[in-house]
């Protein structure tokens, strides 16, 4: 149990991770983007409106009409949307003004001539709380659509976390070949009502001892058949194919576990000669869902309840894509070197 955990976590963390930190970069690169498009916006408005009205402003500045230029200075401060426009003499002092100075702002500027002589400045304040509101609810909003994004995919890997591993493990681009029996000269089956089958999942197939599994397979009065690279077959009809299954099992893990770096999915099953197609269906299923350790279904277990060996035990296997079924995984104790 604790292995299947730990791996859901590792996918956890392998599907959310990348995701989180791409998300960040998109998000980041989205807000300084928007940023500037906004500030550029703003800016050749700004820039747009005192070049629009500064010569009539630098006029009425000069003729000091007061009444038309406070017209123009209520003109650009409501052109902005709550700003304010200010007119300021050279040595900086206030001349006229309208409108009220916003908290956030960003000011413009422009110089007034009249007849080749600087009579002053037109400046125009813009409010700049409108546009930081739109950005933080839009940050709120994609950050809430990144949030819910993450959780469904923290469920989904949590929850079918063993359908991704399947999912990951599949080779596609291959040709499956043929069942190739690489046992020669097996004894012919006998007419027993029970048929056991044993398979194995073995990645990289190139590390795979496969002349000591063809041996180990033929000492046990097992056909082995190659499904695939890496996949393979033995199946068992002699007289009591659930025990030499186990024999099987038992010489087979010492070889396997002498190979760094080979993952290892296995399973077992036991049922009537008549249903040994369904069995190899339901076998490779199971072996599937194995971490390294035999997987065997209750049927399977209560075949094996006959037979007692000091080096097995059995504990209870759960898997969230296998919820209907009741999984043993089969192993080898401290005495006997376990898988």
């Amino acid at each position: 149990m604790f292995v299947m955990q730990d791996l859901r976590f590792r996918i956890l963390t392998l599907c959310i991770v990348p995701f989180l930190i791409g998300s960040g970069l998109v998000l980041l690169t989205a807000v300084i983007s928007l940023q500037s498009q906004t500030d550029q916006a703003e800016r050749q408005l700004a820039e747009t409106l005192l070049t629009h009205k500064k010569p009539d402003a630098a006029l009425y500045l000069a003729t000091k009409d007061w009444v038309a230029l406070a017209v123009i200075l209520d003109q650009l401060a409501q052109a902005t949307g709550m700003g304010r426009a200010e007119v300021v003499s050279p040595d900086n002092r206030l001349v006229l003004a309208s409108g009220q100075a916003p908290a956030a702002r960003a000011e413009y500027t422009a110089a007034l001539e009249y007849e080749g002589l600087i009579i002053g400045q037109l400046s125009l304040i813009v409010n700049r709380a409108p546009s930081a509101a739109l950005m933080r609810a839009l940050l709120i909003q994609t950050l809430c659509m990144i949030s819910a994004m993450t959780a469904v995919m923290g469920f989904t890997a949590w929850k079918f976390g063993d359908f991704i591993l399947i999912w990951l493990s599949l080779k596609f681009g291959q040709k499956a070949t043929a069942p190739n029996p690489v046992v020669e000269h097996t004894p012919t089956p006998s007419n027993s009502a029970v048929v056991a089958i044993f398979c194995i999942k073995l990645d990289p197939a190139r590390l795979v001892p496969l002349a000591a599994l063809k041996a180990t397979a033929g000492q046990c009065f097992g056909k082995l058949t190659e499904l695939q690279p890496g996949d393979y077959e033995v199946h068992f009809q002699q007289a009591d194919p659930a025990r030499q299954g186990l024999e099987f099992f038992e010489a087979m893990h010492t070889q396997l576990a002498a190979v760094p770096g080979l993952n290892i999915r296995m399973a077992y099953g036991i049922d009537q000669a008549e249903a040994s197609e369904g069995l190899g269906k339901r076998v490779k299923y199971l072996a599937s869902l194995s971490r390294g350790m035999l997987v065997l279904d209750e049927q399977t277990k209560t075949q094996l309840a006959h037979i007692s060996h000091p080096a097995f035990e059995t504990a209870p296997l759960s898997s969230s894509f296998a919820s209907d079924l009741v999984l043993h995984t089969l192993t080898m104790n401290a005495a006997g070197q376990s898988v």
